[in-house]
């Protein structure tokens, strides 16, 4: 009897994986049971003779007959204490619409545990914190409505602000979703540049779904990111040229150039802050968040443009020291620095100029700034600066400038 508990086991849990899907083939199943595919075939064929109306597709796979359900499955505890976990964490996504339909999944899910099940789950539901958004922010509330329009294969229409703070109404096909840095990244063919763009949904103010559909697209997500891979990819493991080469080689040979910049003004808004213990990190992403939540692009006056500079300046010794950082804009004088923001005159100088491209919403920033801090540079301490201008409006394949002060 021993001997047949995994088989029954094994048997419950592909009928519970062909009602979760629409066909499953039997190398999938082989492979997550861990089993041989002749196994497999026996399996179907006891389900079967059990009265299971399971249709076979030569070729394609199995799937249950239209219609036919079986009764509502039972969690184990193990599996009742992961739905519970999944709730707090989806509980402190950033996403609104994901925690309002995960929530109302959850209460239906809850209602077929058993009594002591229930008790367990609420008492361990006040011994689990999650500390990942501790100001429970909800940037964003168009998840669950992208998902059905991919699925669906429906033209949407986008008020899109880009983190430079450029507004543009777009015309896309949605492609897929995915997650970095507590952000959504919506990936989309664009009507009107007859490409792929990648769209952050905290930046969408309003979103419509139009009575169009489209083709589906040939490309799959592991193709399309492939070839963003080659795009983006810049390390020493790629050599540019033929021969042994480093980073501090590569940047030197492709994308170092010594620069003089002349002076200018900035306004902006700013903090005290220090790369010890990634302090900065944190604090300067805070710092781009208010900078956008607050609309500081449109509070400074007498701009130059709309291009965005990240200036670090005021250092108290090298980069493992404090120093301040502005986020703003060129301005024509200071003469006017509205109240709550910064205004800072740079002196210009001699620089190392290096661009680096790739995904902002992915540490593209902290990391330039990491190789930066290893090269052998002969660097002043004045004053280091980011420039984001128009390659920069794309945040998962941003082209940002930067400006490193060495001496003369």
């Amino acid at each position: 009897m021993g001997e047949d508990k995994p088989r029954l086991a094994r048997l419950t849990a592909i009928i519970t994986h062909l009602q979760s899907r629409q066909r499953i083939t039997a190398r999938e199943i082989a492979e997550k049971y861990s089993v041989s595919i002749r196994t497999v075939y026996r399996d179907i064929r006891t389900l079967e003779r059990s009265g299971i109306p399971i249709i076979t597709e030569e070729g394609k796979g199995y799937s249950l007959l239209e219609g036919y359900h079986l009764p509502p499955v039972m969690f184990s505890e193990e599996e009742v204490m992961a739905l519970l976990t999944a709730e707090h964490l989806i509980k402190k996504n950033k996403d609104q619409s994901l925690v309002r339909y995960f929530e109302s999944a959850s209460i239906k899910l809850k209602s077929v545990l058993k009594a002591g099940q229930k008790g367990k789950t609420e008492f361990l539901s006040g011994r689990i914190q999650v500390r990942n958004n501790l100001k429970d922010e909800k940037t964003s509330h168009y998840l669950i409505k992208l998902q059905s329009t991919i699925a669906n294969f429906q033209v949407v229409e986008i008020k899109y602000r880009s983190l430079s703070n450029y507004l543009s109404k777009r015309e896309v096909e949605p492609f897929a979703l995915y997650t970095t840095k507590e952000n959504w990244i919506m990936i989309a063919f664009c009507r009107e540049k007859q490409d792929f763009r990648a769209f952050r949904l905290d930046c969408i103010e309003s979103l419509s779904i139009t009575s169009k559909n489209f083709e589906p697209h040939k490309i799959t997500l592991e193709q399309y990111l492939q070839e963003c891979r080659k795009k983006w990819e810049y390390t020493p493991d790629i050599p540019l040229s033929p021969g042994p080469v480093t980073f501090a080689s590569n940047q030197k040979n492709n994308a170092m150039q010594y620069v003089e910049i002349e002076p200018f003004n900035l306004i902006g808004i700013s903090i005290r802050t220090t790369n010890k213990d990634g302090r900065a990190a944190s604090e300067i992403g805070k710092l781009w968040t208010e900078f956008l939540a607050q609309n500081i692009l449109g509070k400074i006056p007498d701009k130059v443009d709309d291009t965005i500079y990240s200036l670090y300046t005021d250092y108290e010794g090298d980069h493992t020291k404090p120093y301040s950082a502005i986020l703003g804009c060129k301005v024509k004088s200071l003469d006017i620095v509205p109240k709550g923001l910064t205004g800072k005159s740079f002196a210009g100088g001699r620089y190392v100029k290096l661009s680096t491209r790739g995904d902002l919403t992915n540490g593209l920033i902290v990391n330039q700034w990491t190789k930066i801090w290893e090269m052998k540079l002969d660097r002043i301490y004045t004053a280091d600066f980011e420039v984001f201008g128009e390659k920069a409006r794309n945040p998962v394949d941003a082209e940002v400038d930067f400006y490193v002060a060495v001496k003369p």
